[in-house]
């Protein structure tokens, strides 16, 4: 079994790692320190019997360690999620903590309170950040020498391409013969077929032309009546008139 007050007399008066002297007074590092300070009562290590309040990612829990469990560190520490209700939170260690020292169970409450208010705090902030513009940085030192490297790039880029126009130019023309050796193959072929692409528009063009002829052509032939004057018309249906009307009265005077 082991001794709180010996563990306590070594830590106060020889070592202890998590022990921080300052002007003011004298602090505790460790995690489980309901407190944060170095005396017989806040110390988890001299305390076979003892309680505290922790946080993880916005959940908090209620952590208690007993002396039936002091044989195995692994399961030394018993884990209760309290409720997110701060009412409902006082009343879980209320009930767990009911037959406890009241010292700490008083100082769990009050770790509680101080997580619970700077939870909320930390939930504000967020809610602003989310509001409140983003700023970002401006390198210019990166901005320039990317500005500098693509301009080199588009430099080269064009006499790659004025090379290359260079040299199609040449086969276009011929200038290594018909079948040129050391020429890629698909280089080659779209020669080949944008000569061919080319002939066929010369045909449709001269196809074109020809039609555009011959429309003009047509539109210069027009058919004309001798008939100029509406007068002239008015007199041809009367005289269509007066002579069906002749016909008329033979017919019926030969009745």
């Amino acid at each position: 079994m082991q001794s709180d007050e010996v563990i306590w007399q070594v830590i106060n008066q020889q070592f202890c790692s998590y022990k921080v002297k300052t002007p003011t007074g004298t602090f505790c590092r460790n995690q489980y320190n309901v407190t944060g300070l170095c005396n017989r009562q806040s110390c988890p290590l001299a305390n076979s019997r003892y309680a505290t309040i922790r946080e993880h990612n916005g959940i908090v829990y209620l952590y208690m360690k007993t002396p039936e469990r002091a044989h195995s560190p692994a399961k030394m520490w018993e884990k209760k999620k309290l409720s997110k209700n701060y009412a409902e939170a006082i009343a879980q260690i209320d009930k767990e903590l009911k037959y406890w020292p009241n010292f700490l169970t008083h100082k769990c409450k009050q770790r509680l309170t101080k997580i619970t208010q700077y939870l909320i705090r930390m939930r504000k902030l967020k809610l602003k950040e989310a509001d409140r513009p983003q700023l970002i940085g401006i390198k210019k030192k990166l901005d320039r020498r990317e500005a500098n490297r693509e301009r080199k790039a588009e430099a080269a880029a064009r006499i790659e391409k004025s090379i290359e126009k260079e040299l199609i130019d040449r086969l276009k023309s011929k200038a290594y013969g018909d079948a040129p050796l050391n020429v890629n193959e698909e280089i080659w072929q779209k020669i080949l077929d944008e000569d061919l692409e080319g002939a066929e528009e010369d045909e449709s063009e001269e196809e074109n032309e020809e039609e555009e002829e011959e429309e003009e052509e047509d539109e210069d032939t027009e058919f004309v009546s001798d008939l100029e004057d509406e007068s002239d018309i008015e007199d041809i249906e009367d005289g269509f008139e007066w002579e069906q009307e002749d016909e008329n009265m033979n017919e019926s005077v030969a009745n």
